[in-house]
């Protein structure tokens, strides 16, 4: 996004410098910015819904009172997100025999058409933040730049 910044200040400044600036070339230039942002970060579309940390499959894990900060809040927060993406059809929601409230998940076929996976390296290992993304941004015409 800073790249995308960077571009779009660049073609607003040189047209304010310049005293006018031409509407369509304007238009090029930042739907440039969104394209090559896109595919700078290789998701599968521009308007994303964050998933949380995790790998598929994946398999609940309680909380438990030794778990760091970071890792109580991912859990918390898989617990939230990870039935409503099931509920829709991106995730398969399965029941683990004998475990009361705890589920194992993994993509569905649509569900790896719209996921983005973006794995960061840390000290202590991989962090496998997910996504489900879509939709395109196309810029229809520029009206006014101020």
């Amino acid at each position: 996004m800073v790249k995308l910044t960077k571009i779009l200040s660049l073609g607003l400044l040189t047209s304010l410098l310049m005293g006018c600036y031409d509407k369509g070339e304007l238009k090029n230039i930042i739907q440039q910015g969104y394209d090559n942002a896109r595919a700078n970060t290789q998701a599968k579309g521009d308007f994303c819904y964050y998933l949380g940390s995790v790998k598929f499959p994946y398999t609940d894990e309680p909380r438990h009172p030794d778990d760091s900060r970071w890792e109580g809040w991912n859990k918390e927060d898989l617990e939230k997100t990870l039935p409503l993406f099931a509920d829709i059809g991106l995730l398969t929601r399965e029941p683990v025999a004998s475990q009361p409230g705890i589920y194992h998940y993994d993509l569905t076929e649509l569900g790896r058409e719209y996921q983005h996976e973006f794995p960061k390296q840390y000290s202590n290992g991989i962090i496998y933040n997910n996504a489900f993304c879509y939709g395109l941004i196309q810029l229809e015409k520029v009206t006014n730049v101020e």
